[in-house]
């Protein structure tokens, strides 16, 4: 815990912790009921419980996260993604095919995943998505909060978060084909996922709900 907190403030942390954590499973359903969009309001809510931000010139904490708050940051053990073989973006996602779909092509989370135990800072720090670029998930969870909507929308985002949202890395699907009317995407071009970024958000508040769940957080 940052300082010398009363019980009061520790009990106002903790009541804030379970409030966290139900933030993050309500909008997790809503993702999974089909509102994609809320992939960025999962990154505002991880960005809550994990990221602390300083001073770059004095090293003073500006912004200090909800588990730095409770002490739980440091040592903390994460579920994590285990990667297998192929070490890319198929470790966190699948392909979804509807050829009847305006996007043909779209990538899902892993929900049904076993995850492994990892210290915390190998799962915030270390680059483990690894598509056209590597990034670590504390990149994506605060550009998707900061620069995308989560809390604050950015004129320009960056090159890497742009590269996941275009998803020309992945599966794409060129048409060829006959409707009985018309095509529900353009033929002849190649259509790729668009949704990468906020399919890895939520393949992350997996994680962090499976964590929550498995270490009595709340």
């Amino acid at each position: 815990m940052t300082g010398d907190v009363d019980e009061a403030t520790n009990a106002r942390f903790r009541a804030e912790l379970r409030k966290q954590l139900g933030f993050l499973g309500r909008t997790a359903k809503l993702f999974d009921e089909g509102h994609e969009d809320e992939g960025v309001r999962l990154a505002a809510v991880m960005r809550v419980l994990f990221h602390d931000t300083f001073h770059p010139k004095t090293g003073k904490p500006n912004s200090i996260s909800l588990l730095t708050h409770l002490g739980m940051r440091e040592g903390c053990t994460m579920l994590a993604t285990p990667p297998t073989q192929l070490a890319d973006w198929r470790d966190f996602l699948a392909v979804k095919i509807d050829l009847n779909s305006a996007t043909p092509s779209s990538l899902l989370p892993r929900l049904d995943l076993q995850l492994i135990e990892i210290p915390f800072s190998t799962w915030w720090d270390s680059d483990s998505v690894r598509a056209k670029a590597s990034v670590s998930r504390r990149r994506l969870i605060t550009n998707a909060a900061n620069k995308d909507g989560g809390a604050h929308v950015d004129r320009k985002l960056e090159r890497f978060y742009e590269e996941l949202m275009h998803a020309n890395w992945s599966l794409g699907i060129t048409g060829n084909l006959t409707y009985d009317g018309p095509p529900p995407f353009e033929q002849g071009v190649t259509q790729y996922p668009r949704n990468a970024h906020l399919a890895l958000l939520r393949q992350f508040a997996y994680e962090v709900l499976a964590t929550a769940e498995r270490f009595g957080w709340s």
